[in-house]
Formats: structure tokens, sequence, C-alpha cells
């Protein structure tokens, strides 16, 4: 049983090894729930977000009473090899602080997240293909039935990169400069950014992720998009007739427009992808039948019609050419749909009137 587990663990006090572990081990565990109780506390507070950063930074730097900004060096539970001494309190904000780490006499930083009721999902089976789609897989750990820490990887917004930059041409053009470059941008990062829009258009088309907008759709600078905010699955989506996949005019743009070779090339990949991940199709859609119990909010409506929908999304009765031709179709409905453009500036001007108007309330 689990909760036998720490019992066990600390009958075994003989070990000098197994005492240090402990040790840490429970430093860890303070150090979490302090963590999760001064962020929840913050939360709670009132004012907006920029006073509640405030507070949160000005508890954080009070050591004598929080005693989280500088610490005995434990491990980072989301990385063991990271040795952290403490947060930084001026950089920390409600969802992402910064630790501090000494190595060498060097102080670096390591962001994280801290967030309520998360699901990820991981499709890694690309990789056993040869077939290399510039995935962004952040590391994710529960800490306990609510809580957990999740990587930050350093990248911006679309929705941000479109409203600062103009375009995400201008974004990469800005970032990673080539004149040999198509558009003046590195080879490199335009290859990168064209598979990584292939990868995630096929992978949350399969697994029905829905709340698509272009502030859950980050870009970074090496030319990686990916996809945050996973929410909602298996079809479900806040948003009224949602296309098969998210795939904006902003994005097709970036690659250089509907008639352009990197455009042909997303095509391209999009179809691969699906080719060989119906080859896997077995192994996910069992990998789905052993979540029907994991109390998944999107699978536990339906738990009956759960691999259902996954299978369906593969549409095995089809050839592999036929699949090819199915998915060129769904690319075409998804770059063409009109009401998804519509619903997106509607979240635009929605984002601005909340920020707007309803500061306090936290997005």
């Amino acid at each position: 049983r689990q909760e036998d587990v720490p019992k066990r663990f600390t009958e075994h006090t003989g070990d000098k090894n197994v005492r240090v572990m402990r040790s840490l081990l429970a430093a860890q565990q303070t150090f979490v729930d302090r963590l999760v109780h001064l962020m929840k506390a913050v939360q709670r507070e009132s004012g907006n977000r920029k006073k509640k950063i405030e507070r949160l930074q000005t508890l954080l730097a009070d050591n004598e009473k929080v005693n989280l900004s500088e610490i005995e060096p434990i491990p980072l539970p989301l990385e063991p090899p990271v040795k952290i001494r403490g947060i930084i309190p001026e950089k920390a904000t409600l969802f992402k602080v910064n630790f501090r780490n000494e190595y060498f006499h060097r102080i670096v930083q390591y962001g994280l997240l801290l967030q309520n009721g998360f699901q990820i999902f991981h499709l890694i089976l690309l990789r056993k293909e040869n077939l290399d789609l510039k995935l962004t897989p952040y590391k994710v750990l529960a800490t306990s039935t609510k809580h957990g820490f999740m990587q930050f990887i350093q990248s911006v917004p679309v929705a941000e990169v479109l409203a600062t930059e103009g375009s995400i041409q201008n974004f990469f053009r800005k970032h990673a400069p080539s004149e040999k470059g198509p558009y003046g941008i590195s080879v490199e990062v335009m290859d990168t950014y064209v598979k990584s829009c292939a990868g995630y258009c096929v992978i949350t088309y399969i697994l029905g992720v829905g709340d698509r907008h272009l502030d859950n759709l980050l870009l970074t600078k090496t030319g990686k998009l990916f996809h945050i905010d996973f929410g909602y699955i298996l079809g479900r989506d806040p948003k009224p007739l949602p296309p098969p996949m998210k795939l904006s005019k902003e994005m097709v743009e970036g690659m250089g427009g509907m008639q352009s070779e990197q455009y042909q090339e997303f095509r391209k990949q999009c179809y691969t992808a699906f080719l060989h991940l119906r080859r896997y199709s077995n192994l996910i859609l069992n990998l789905f039948s052993l979540m029907v119990d994991a109390n998944i909010p999107d699978i536990a409506l339906e738990p009956d019609k759960t691999v259902k929908k996954v299978q369906d999304k593969f549409r095995l009765d089809l050839s592999d050419e036929e699949a090819v031709h199915y998915m060129q179709s769904l690319i075409d409905e998804s770059v063409g749909a009109l009401f998804a453009a519509v619903v997106e500036q509607i979240h635009k001007f929605a984002q601005v009137g909340t920020k707007s108007f309803f500061s306090c309330v936290l997005l």
C-alpha cells in the first residue's frame, strides 16, 4: 500500500546513505508544503495580479517567517541532479518561481510553474520511427493530488508574438536572421517551426485537445511551437464548432503562406506523422484503456467511450493512401475555418476586456 512505503523506508535506519536520503526527502517535502501554502495564501488575497505578485515577492524575501529564499541545499524535486538553495524573491510570479542554484560560485536560475489540476500527455513514439518533429516534452511532477511542478520552457505566446512583432516571421527574423535562409530566417529555425507545427497539429487532433487559442500556443526563439494547457481533451471544447486541429492563418503565414515550399513540407510531415502513429494505434489505445479509472475529468465523463473516441481519430478503416487523403481534408478544413478565426478574435477581445475591467481575477 502507498501509505506503507514511507514507514518501511524509515525502518532502515542503520545505513548512513538511507538516513541522508530520508533527510533530503523530508526537506524536499517541507519545502514543497511551504511553497504550496504560500502560493495559495497569496492567491486568496484581494487585489489585482500586480498586487498579488508584489505580496508574494515580499513574503519570499522575509526568510525569517517563510524560510524559502535561503535554505540548505536540497535536490530540486523535478530534477534531482540540480541542487537548489532557495527561491529568488524578485523573480517570482504567481505561476512561476526561479530557484537559486550555487555551482562553482555562480548563481543560475531554474524556472518552474506551480499549477493546480493539470493533465499532460507525451507521445514519443515518433522518435522510434526516426521522425523528429521537434516536440517539446516538459517535465511534470505531481506533489499531491491537486498540486505539482511543471518545467518552465523559455517561450512567448503566439498571441504576444503577433501583438509585439506583427508576425511569426518577424519574430524569427529578429532572433534568428539569415541572409541565405528562407524569408531572411535561419534554415534550422524555419525547419524546426514547420516540423513542430506538424507534430502538434496531428497529436492534438488525435487526443482531441480543446480550447486551442493563440495564448496557449507558445513559440521559442529556436523555432519550436508547442501547446500548453490541456484542460480539455477527447473532443471536449468550451468553444463552439472547433476545427479538427489548431492551424490558424497566422501559423500558415509563418511558413510563407499556402503556396510556399515550407507549407507543402508541413503537409507532408502531417501525413507522415499520422501514418506512423496509426501503426502504434493498439499501444496508444491500450494506454487510454488503462487511464479509464485515473479520475481524469474528460475521461470520467464517458469512461466507456474513451477508447472509442481516440480510435475514431485514427480512421483504422482506411488504407494508408486513403488516410493521407483524409488528413489532407482535415488540414484544409482547419486552415479554412472561418468561424474559428472569429472565435479567436472574440477570445482576444475578451482577454483585453478581462485585463482591463476585471484585473482582480487571476487568468
